[in-house]
């Protein structure tokens, strides 16, 4: 395997100690330090090295939280948590170096319960502690006024931050500060997750891909085309667009004829092209020459087998849902779609048990409906739903929707809650489900 082109995001003296452990497996890691004074400068420094890190190893998690907030960003985000050996550390510190009490200390970052547990081990009483806990992301300035403000009123005695900024900066103003810093073991263990990481994408990325395409109701064409010639202009000017999307893919388009192709690519160039499956260029290319729907599924395997197979149930449900749409099976049996959809789907295909089977012949809907009905579910990011969106969401009629929440609230799977008024004409009813889990109906 090809060394790991590692970044390790942190203020220098982290960086320097990563560094060091990092070294103990140089023959895997080719290490890139990116150094901050202040945590608040991640972003910035992440965009500039945004192509020269495969994994990115953050020293805790607030810089990973500043890490979050980088726009499109699509390498592995890891970071070294702070745990209760590094709280330990830093009361031996206190005790022995420092000789000074812990009977009034301040601390950020780490939770209440956290900061009591690590007093339990060390068998001592636990002191009148302060604690500035947060959610997100914090700047080191408003740690630094917490923890000043605190023992200015000699409220405290010690403060503990997990901020590199705010410890130098309470130490100029004469605060006993100590900062949290990673442990070598703590750094060990995330570095072997960085590389368990790495080695499950390398292995996603070089599965084996395989696209079915087919132009939609291709007979009906034929019989309706003046000519067979302009039948095979058509399908040379589709075969011109695989090429030209196969090139991009790295990948080899294999006529098949009836209006149908083949390509076989990679999973991981796949990957790229479609930017993570959210967007599919090739759509746009055959929208834009061509005056016909060409439904396609992409399927992805371990091998060229279980990759066309794959690509054949997904094509299927491509064609479920009319012509012209495209769906992604992946080797998990999860699909993905459609590709050509603002509404688009993640779910697991899962097996057609007699339980799922017997939830579907109950909701009177097909198992394909099922699943996209769970995956609806499941991604709904607002309490209430009306009828009108479930229809569209799922592709159904109105009447169908109304029919599925009838029986899901005779199940006790959901309920009405009110209506919402859409100008002239009925007010639209409202529902809420009462699970997030079909699998509990």
């Amino acid at each position: 395997m090809a060394r790991m082109r590692l970044g390790i995001v942190g203020p220098t003296d982290s960086v320097e100690l990563i560094l060091a452990v990092a070294k103990e497996r140089e023959d895997v890691f080719s290490p890139l330090p990116l150094v901050y004074n202040d945590a608040s400068e991640v972003p910035e420094i992440l965009e500039t090295h945004r192509t020269e890190a495969d994994v990115l190893l953050f020293s805790g998690v607030v810089p990973y939280r500043y890490g979050l907030t980088v726009p499109r960003w699509d390498k592995p985000l890891l970071y070294i948590p702070h745990t209760g050996s590094s709280l330990l550390r830093v009361f031996l510190q206190i005790i022995s170096t420092a000789k000074l009490p812990l009977d009034r200390m301040s601390f950020d970052t780490y939770s209440r319960a956290e900061i009591v547990e690590s007093f339990r081990d060390i068998g001592l009483p636990l002191p009148r502690i302060y604690l500035k806990d947060y959610d997100g992301i914090v700047s080191a300035a408003e740690l630094t006024e917490f923890h000043y403000s605190l023992w200015a009123k000699k409220q405290t005695q010690v403060a503990v931050t997990c901020f590199h900024k705010t410890a130098e900066e309470l130490k100029a103003f004469g605060v006993p500060a100590f900062r949290i810093s990673p442990t070598r073991n703590n750094i060990r263990r995330m570095l072997e997750t960085a590389i368990r990481t790495m080695e499950a994408i390398r292995y996603s990325e070089s599965q084996i891909a395989v696209c079915h395409v087919a132009i939609d109701a291709f007979d009906t064409m034929v019989r309706d085309a003046g000519s067979s010639y302009a039948v095979n202009r058509i399908e040379i000017r589709l075969h011109e667009i695989l090429l030209d999307f196969a090139q991009e893919v790295g990948g080899s388009v294999i006529p098949q004829g009836g209006g149908k192709h083949m390509i076989f690519t990679t999973r991981g160039r796949i990957t790229a092209v479609t930017q993570d499956f959210t967007v599919l260029p090739l759509l746009e290319a055959i929208a834009r020459k061509l005056r016909v729907h060409v439904s396609g599924g992409i399927g992805f395997g371990t091998t060229a087998y279980q990759a066309e197979e794959n690509a054949h149930i997904a094509h299927g449900l491509a064609k479920r849902l009319g012509q012209g749409h495209w769906m992604i099976v992946t080797d998990d049996h999860r699909a993905i779609g459609p590709l050509n959809a603002g509404n688009r789907y993640n779910y697991l295909l899962g097996g057609d048990n007699a339980k799922q089977r017997a939830l579907a012949k109950r909701l009177r809907i097909s198992m394909f409906t099922l699943h996209r009905l769970a995956a609806f579910i499941n991604e709904l990011d607002k309490d209430t739903v009306g009828i009108n969106e479930i229809a569209a969401r799922l592709d159904i009629t109105p009447r169908s929707a109304r029919r599925i929440m009838t029986a899901l609230r005779e199940a006790g799977a959901a309920y009405l809650c009110g209506e919402e008024s859409a100008g002239k004409g009925r007010p639209y009813k409202l529902y809420r489900f009462d699970s997030r889990d079909l699998s509990q109906v």
